[in-house]
């Protein structure tokens, strides 16, 4: 018989409260043994855990007696055993030795009664306390977890608390520095600065007054305390000086104290005289500054304004000694005295800092150290400023070594930035040391014992060739070196003039090339007057095909030849000039520099000069006079323009080249020599001289185009030049409204004028000439050569919206006053170009209709 187990009634969940004095008991006895641990924890735990086992032994025990109690069967309800709540007396279940499975496994499956759980239901876990042992566990890792948590939060919050105070910190010097208040360490300084602006209330945000005021109070407590122990100091020995007088004064009188009494006398005597002079002095260097003031130039002064002699001049010239200004006076002082050593400190902070910037100079940073050199000279004085750059250009550029041409280019970049930002002295300066250091080169002994292996010649020449190419100074001084080399003929010198000529010498050639030629000539004849050995020098031989290759304008004949970073070096130096600031050239002649020691330096203003005002003049006037002749205008030349009317210098140099170049090509590079600032002047003579021709010549259009295509500010020149002749045509012939038209037709079709120059007409209006100016001028545009030239002047206009009723104009005028046949006769046109020319009037129509579409 299979047994039907009754389900145990599911225990009472424990309450909130229940739960809670569990934990304390719980939390007691762990309290308990730990406390006890600290003496003698194992017999206690031992204990314990004993108690524990016999404690769960009798509960055993109860248990198997309650099993083994016996029911009365008669005392049982007979309700309670109808119901099968007691089970029968055939129970074998209670004394088997046999388990309900094995039983179960023993009967057949008749007799077998299965019991099932009710569905949706799902049998719950008992939770003994081993469970809650855990819950207790998890729970108490989670808030261990927590704390962790917390923990690290609250150091990163005050680890970012720590970053935003010092960036607030930065902040606040930032500011202090822009507000210029980082200077001053006392606070309360700048607590009486912000009373004084009016800042005051801007305190009660950033200061606590009763900390502001308790600090204040500690301040003045030390202070007050400080002071009075240096009075009790200084009071504890007078009282000892005292002390000690008395005594001596108790001492029997005698010929020591006589003796001693009338030294001490004495020496208050001597003291009294000594304070009384003292006061005298003091009195009289206080009433001097009211006697005597000093001007601006350092010269004393009296009351009324009277300059007062120096004593030291008069001193010199009683003695007959050469009188020495007080700048050189305090010079030679300080060097005899020894050097000085805030002055030495100060030279040798400079030098480190311009030593730092000239290290670090190159093509890409240029500007950064211009800028920092420039400023360097603000801070410091501009004699000690082109000492030290002297001395530190001496040691990296003119070694006894040949120095890179790049590195030479960009120092000399760097002195032509300084000399137009701060001041022409500055180029002169270093051009007149280089100039003493060639010419102590170029003397007969030293020259002879130069080796040629030594390259200091060869820097400082490289050096003064690229001071010109940046336009420090003048041509004329350049060419008066190569004079001196040339004179001084040898090795050494042929190495230099090579070193020029590859350098510079097509620069030479194109800035000037009648001095160019003088020169060359010059160098030819001293080669030909050269001794035998020096004729047969390779180096004079390559010199001489270097020369040819530079006369010749052949540029593939040098090796190495590379302009472009001179060029692009050029165009850095002009982006970094600021301010409408430019090299000043400096037209100095090589006497002067040689000599400026003694005679003085006239190109620098307010400089000392001793020379002689008329010789100056006389030279002028003959420079100008070999300059004018030198141009080689003939009078029959001079005389040609007056009569064109060309009354200024300028126009009259204009003229004449054009009139005596070989080709247009040479006129306008003779033109752009003479470095004009007027660019109408130049077209106004091109025009004129244009309208005068008996028959148009193209010398003119093609200079007028080459002078369009090198610059912009020529472009406009001629076309307001232009639209001067236009506005004033009645008043020229027919023939050189010929010439105009011819002049303008070249132009527009090379793209050196577009034909928008034509809109200063006026269509609804025309005159005659002015109608045979245009009837000319489209004639020959519409019968050009070249169709696409004529196409491309075209679309330039047809492209430009603002153009329209020009546009239409133009279309006007070519329909009805060039197609029609009266005009066409009198064209006096073939049947050919009649043709062409109706054709070439329909394309443009088209065209300029098409794109107005």
């Amino acid at each position: 018989m299979v047994k039907i187990r009754k389900k145990e009634p599911m225990k009472k969940r424990l309450t909130r409260k229940e739960q809670r004095k569990q934990k304390q008991e719980v939390k007691k006895t762990h309290k308990r043994l730990y406390h006890a641990g600290k003496t003698n924890g194992t017999q206690r735990v031992v204990a314990a855990e004993a108690a524990a086992q016999s404690s769960k032994g009798g509960r055993d025990k109860k248990k198997k007696k309650r099993r083994s109690a016996k029911v009365n069967p008669e005392e049982i309800p007979v309700e309670q055993l109808l119901s099968g709540e007691v089970d029968a007396d055939d129970d074998e279940s209670i004394a088997s030795d046999f388990s309900d499975a094995e039983v179960d496994a023993l009967l057949p499956a008749s007799r077998k009664v299965e019991t099932y759980e009710p569905l949706g239901k799902k049998p719950k876990v008992q939770r003994g306390a081993i469970q809650r042992q855990d819950e207790m566990e998890v729970r108490r890792r989670e808030l261990r977890q927590q704390k962790e948590l917390q923990g690290k939060a609250r150091k990163q919050r005050v680890k970012q608390l720590k970053v935003d105070n010092e960036e607030e910190d930065r902040e606040i010097a930032k500011l202090e520095k822009k507000l210029k208040l980082n200077k001053s360490k006392d606070k309360n300084r700048l607590v009486r600065k912000m009373f004084n602006d009016g800042l005051d209330y801007l305190l009660d945000f950033c200061l606590d007054d009763d900390e502001e005021k308790q600090k204040w109070e500690e301040k003045q407590e030390r202070k007050r305390q400080m002071k009075e122990q240096q009075e009790r100091e200084e009071a504890g020995m007078w009282s000892d000086e005292d002390e000690g007088e008395d005594e001596e004064t108790k001492l029997p009188e005698g010929d020591g104290d006589s003796e001693s009494e009338g030294a001490e006398e004495s020496e208050t005597e001597d003291s009294e005289e000594e304070y009384s002079e003292e006061d005298d002095e003091d009195q009289q260097e206080d009433e001097q500054p009211s006697k005597f003031k000093e001007d601006i130039y350092g010269r004393k002064r009296d009351a009324e304004g009277n300059i007062l002699p120096d004593p030291i001049e008069q001193e010199a010239t009683a003695a007959g000694q050469k009188y020495i200004p007080p700048h050189q006076r305090a010079l030679m002082a300080a060097a005899s005295a020894g050097t000085n050593e805030k002055q030495a400190e100060i030279l040798a902070r400079l030098l480190k800092q311009c030593k730092g910037l000239l290290n670090r100079l190159s093509e890409a940073n240029l500007h950064k150290i211009a800028v920092g050199i420039e400023a360097l000279y603000m801070k410091n004085s501009r004699y000690n400023m082109n000492e030290t750059l002297t001395r530190l250009l001496q040691e990296a550029l003119l070694g006894p070594t040949r120095t890179q041409e790049r590195m030479v280019q960009e120092h000399m970049v760097l002195l032509a930035y300084l000399h137009a930002q701060i001041g022409s002295e500055i180029g002169a300066h270093f051009l007149q040391t280089f100039v003493e250091l060639f010419d102590g080169h170029l003397k007969d002994g030293h020259l002879a014992s130069l080796a040629v292996e030594d390259k200091q010649l060869n820097n400082v020449v490289l050096l003064l060739c690229y001071m010109y190419i940046f336009k420090i100074y003048e041509l004329s001084l350049l060419m008066e070196l190569i004079g001196r080399l040339a004179d001084n003929l040898c090795e050494k010198t042929v190495e230099c003039l090579l070193l020029i000529f590859q350098s510079i010498g097509f620069r030479l050639r194109k800035d000037d090339p009648l001095a160019f030629k003088t020169m060359m000539q010059n160098v030819q004849s001293k080669i030909a007057a050269a001794p035998l050995e020096l004729k047969e020098n390779p180096r004079l031989r390559f010199m001489v095909d270097i020369l040819n290759a530079v006369k010749n304008n052949n540029m593939n004949k040098l090796p190495q030849y590379d302009p472009e970073l001179a060029e692009n070096l050029r165009k850095r130096l002009k982006a970094m000039l600021k301010n409408d600031r430019y090299v000043v050239t400096l037209n100095i002649a090589l006497a002067d520099l040689l000599r400026a020691d003694k005679v003085g330096k006239w190109w620098i203003v307010g400089s000392a000069w001793t020379g002689n005002l008329n010789e100056m003049g006389t030279a002028s006037k003959q420079k100008a006079n070999q300059s004018g002749s030198s141009a080689g205008f003939a009078d029959q030349l001079l005389e040609l323009a007056k009569k064109q009317q060309m009354n200024t210098a300028e126009r009259r140099n204009i003229f004449c080249i054009i009139m005596s170049a070989a080709d247009y090509v040479d006129a306008f590079e003779k033109i752009l020599h003479l470095s004009l600032k007027d660019q109408r002047a130049v077209a106004y003579v091109i025009i004129h001289c244009a309208l005068n021709e008996r028959r148009a010549n193209p010398y003119y259009a093609h200079l007028a185009l080459k002078f369009c295509q090198y610059n912009r500010k020529y472009q406009l020149a001629f076309q307001f030049a232009t639209w001067d002749r236009i506005n004033d045509i009645e008043s020229l012939s027919k023939a050189q409204i010929r010439n105009l038209a011819s002049f303008l037709q070249q132009l527009i079709l090379s793209a050196g004028l577009q034909l928008s120059v034509l809109k200063v007409v006026d269509f609804m209006q025309l005159e005659r000439l002015s109608f045979f100016f245009m009837r000319e001028i489209m004639v020959k545009l519409l019968l050009a050569s070249d169709e696409r030239e004529l196409q491309q002047s075209f679309e330039r206009i047809a492209k430009n919206s603002k153009l329209q009723q020009f546009k239409q104009s133009i279309r006007l005028f070519m329909q009805h006053f060039l197609l029609q046949e009266e005009q066409l006769s009198k064209l006096k046109l073939k049947e050919e170009q009649q043709e062409l020319l109706q054709q070439r009037v329909d394309q443009m129509d088209k065209l300029l209709a098409y794109v107005d579409l």
